[in-house]
């Protein structure tokens, strides 16, 4: 009897609430984790899956419970602002109000997908940028006799960044059991870019085969140079397209006026 009662009042200790923990996290942040579950359930689902890989690619900023509250809570406060300067105005609400109220609930619910798309795009450059010193500081390890995981770690610990980061993290899931195949797979899924699949599916590849890691190290990271001064030459080459609207919308005008300006001013005192 005893111990049928220790148990019983262990589990209720267990099952109830844990005062310790702050208001925030009893209450309020269950609060929004419920309302983001609700507005989920009326989104589909593969626009739902989109958002979780989005995340994923972006390094995990927030979760998805907190974005799709944030997709809420602009979906709400910026048409909400418009309506109130609406109403102070003392503006008749007809068809260009409504329009321009779903015009600003769109945009509500597009800024938080935009912020995180910048986001993604952001970290996938900086990963691109430090991918080719990545590649030349593992080649240099392995060809100076340390293993792959050494010089992953390594890696990870003298070029701190978002490629550093996701080294860091395979290097934990191995060490709790994962293969080195599947942590490595995994770091071109969360990364997204080419060039990262490209170097784990090729490391991936020589230990199955039993090729040389240095040598394959070696002409990744050459490879990986050269299409990146593939895309710096492309990206200039666009340049002059880019500036064909400025000189235009900028440039050309002023030039006119500077030009025929004067004359412009002679035929109108002229002809006063």
């Amino acid at each position: 009897g005893a111990r049928v009662r220790n148990l019983t009042a262990h589990l209720s200790e267990d099952q109830g609430p844990d005062l310790t923990r702050p208001f925030e996290q009893r209450v309020v942040w269950p609060l929004f984790e419920g309302i983001a579950n609700a507005f989920a359930r009326l989104l589909p689902t593969a626009f739902v899956s989109r958002i979780s890989y989005l995340l994923t690619l972006a390094g995990k900023p927030v979760s998805l419970g907190a974005f799709l509250f944030l997709m809420v809570l602009t979906a709400v406060a910026i048409p909400g602002l418009f309506l109130a300067l609406m109403l102070l105005a003392s503006a008749g609400f007809g068809g260009m109000q409504v329009l321009g109220l779903i015009a600003f609930t769109v945009m509500g619910l597009y800024l938080p997908y935009f912020w995180l798309s910048r986001r993604v795009g952001r970290r996938q450059s900086e990963i691109l940028k430090t991918l080719p010193n990545a590649l030349d500081l593992v080649t240099t390890c392995v060809e100076a006799g340390l293993g792959l995981d050494s010089a992953f770690a390594k890696v990870a610990e003298r070029l701190p960044g978002p490629f550093g980061d996701e080294l860091a993290h395979a290097l934990r899931d191995m060490s709790l059991g994962r293969s080195r195949r599947d942590a490595l797979r995994d770091i071109g899924k969360r990364t997204g870019v080419p060039d990262v699949i490209t170097f784990v599916n090729s490391i991936v590849h020589a230990e199955t085969t039993g090729s040389s890691i240095a040598d394959l190290l070696r002409v990744q990271a050459d490879q990986t140079r050269m299409r990146r001064r593939q895309r710096v030459e492309q990206i200039a080459q666009r340049i002059p397209i880019w500036m064909t609207f400025p000189l235009v919308v900028f440039l050309l005008p002023s030039l006119f006026i500077a030009i025929l300006g004067p004359a412009i001013i002679q035929v109108i005192d002229s002809l006063a």
